[in-house]
């Protein structure tokens, strides 16, 4: 009797300590889920961002609100790619160029597309001193191609993607002589158009918005520029998803998509140029895949 009742209690003891062991490990693993943040991870080398501390500590005061989210730049392409690699917990803001190389690569999808001036799509203009042409949709290869060999482009994107522009631009039959291009990197549009003004480079790669802001705030600068060859239209920066999203990585899309729709979220779109999101027409998806 005696030995029943020490074998039962040993039994209830046993049964607690694996109740116990068992309520602490979904206390862990509760805990764990609760802390991890699902993030929007940013890199574009289409602008040259000079403040990423702000810029996340902008996004993260307004993501907050929301949910455990949080939103990491990246100024490094090795260090963005490497981080997204299997990455199922977030979004993925990059450039449309940057979206057609990674695609083949990692299993990712395009959802939202940047909106600016109700436009998803802009245009590469390269620009010199010397002439000014009335009308951007006049735009043509007006010169000898072969005598910018070896000249300074200034652009506020990264070096591999301005290379890449210019290539689509001048053809691929003159990538010798974009290779011989030196290129300058700047913060801004208004910078590169600057720097051709005051001849610190002899050209400069950038957006019509940047173009048409440089002719609404200094005309006569404006008009000391000679408008050489534009770009086929691109889309702008796009946000991905992996290809099996979970509930919170939708939540969080669904926090982005509505970011234009509030001052505070305009506020944060413009640190990087856009005036909000929408959804990708078929029709835009095409010429992603077209890009």
């Amino acid at each position: 009797m005696k030995l029943n009742k020490v074998i039962l209690s040993r039994c209830r003891q046993f049964i607690a300590l694996w109740t116990l062991a068992g309520c602490l490990l979904f206390l862990v693993f509760c805990t764990a889920y609760a802390d991890t943040k699902h993030t929007i991870c940013f890199y574009n080398p289409e602008s040259n961002i000079n403040n990423y501390a702000l810029l996340k500590k902008e996004f993260d005061k307004y993501l907050s609100d929301y949910g455990n989210f949080e939103f990491q730049p990246f100024s490094d392409r090795k260090a963005f790619e490497k981080f997204i690699a299997g990455k199922n917990d977030g979004v993925f803001l990059l450039s449309s160029w940057h979206y057609q190389s990674l695609v083949r690569k990692l299993p990712i999808e395009s959802v939202l597309v940047g909106v600016s001036e109700g436009k998803s799509m802009h245009r590469k203009i390269l620009s010199m001193k010397e002439r000014y042409i009335t009308s951007i949709d006049s735009l043509e290869d007006i010169i000898n191609i072969d005598s910018l060999e070896g000249k300074v482009v200034a652009s506020s994107g990264s070096e591999d993607y301005t290379r890449n522009i210019l290539v689509q631009m001048l053809g691929e039959g003159k990538k010798n002589i974009v290779d011989s291009l030196k290129i300058l990197t700047v913060p801004k549009d208004i910078d590169a158009l600057m720097a051709v003004v005051f001849e610190m480079a002899n050209l400069a790669l950038t957006t019509e918005q940047g173009l048409a802001k440089l002719m609404a705030i200094n005309l006569k600068q404006y008009r000391k520029l000679r408008h050489l060859v534009a770009s086929k239209e691109i889309l702008l920066p796009i946000i991905a998803t992996p290809k099996q999203p979970d509930e919170r990585v939708n939540l969080l899309l669904t926090v982005i998509e509505e970011m234009g729709t509030s001052l505070e979220g305009r506020k944060k779109l413009k640190m990087l140029g856009i005036d909000g999101w929408k959804r990708l027409s078929k029709a835009e998806r095409i010429s992603l895949e077209e890009q």
